[in-house]
């Protein structure tokens, strides 16, 4: 379960976030809108721990993340938290497998261990058939659902995704859409989406606009 609460994030005299506050139960999907320059990569980074808020609290599954150091972010972040980032961000030398196992590895996993995990979230979306390729090889399409298996191995309660199919036609876009929040329901797992997409954002449970940020979604 994820709890913002007053999250504001600024530098100088600059706000790239108004205070906002987020709470997500388990197996519930928030899509995260407001138009470019609102906070709404902002908003995630700090649910990813990978920005620090200039004040407010981010709380994940019960650990307070905005107060850990900034290793002790990037341990839970890895162990607890599947991450989709706009860019797929595959490592070019790997094939889907070891991308996909990848974070298991570094969390202590054996490499046979890691890759059979990885093989069963390939399968669930419907990129086994890459499992020995490099990214290269891959449509635009494929290479987002191999990252996304990657999230979805670490089988965290939390996945945060900064606009998923931004760059991707219509029917993948749909479908990987339709994924990370089946997902959410299926798995009881807190789904947060930020997105410029107005029909992926009416899939989800409820949606937060940053246009209206000080009014508290929870």
């Amino acid at each position: 379960m994820i709890d913002a609460v007053d999250v504001f994030v600024g530098l100088g005299s600059v706000t790239l976030l108004r205070p906002t506050s987020l709470r997500v139960e388990d197996g519930e999907a928030v899509a995260v809108v407001g138009p470019s320059g609102s906070g709404k990569t902002t908003l995630l980074r700090c649910l990813m721990g990978m920005t620090t808020p200039t004040s407010g609290r981010v709380r994940i599954d019960g650990t307070t993340v905005s107060s850990l150091s900034v290793a002790d972010r990037a341990r839970f972040r890895r162990e607890h938290l599947g991450v989709v980032f706009q860019d797929p961000e595959l490592l070019d030398e790997l094939t889907a497998a070891e991308n996909v196992a990848l974070p298991l590895l570094f969390s202590g996993r054996a490499r046979r261990d890691a890759l059979a995990h990885s093989d069963v979230y390939l399968d669930r979306v419907g990129t086994s058939h890459l499992r020995g390729l490099r990214p290269a090889t891959y449509s635009r399409g494929e290479a987002q659902r191999v990252a996304i298996a990657r999230a979805l191995a670490i089988q965290g309660r939390t996945l945060v995704a900064d606009e998923p199919t931004a760059s991707l036609d219509r029917d993948n876009a749909v479908a990987i859409a339709r994924l990370l929040i089946d997902h959410g329901r299926r798995e009881n797992t807190a789904t947060v989406i930020a997105t410029h997409d107005i029909e992926l954002a009416g899939m989800c449970d409820r949606v937060l606009d940053l246009r209206h940020a000080d009014a508290a979604v929870a």
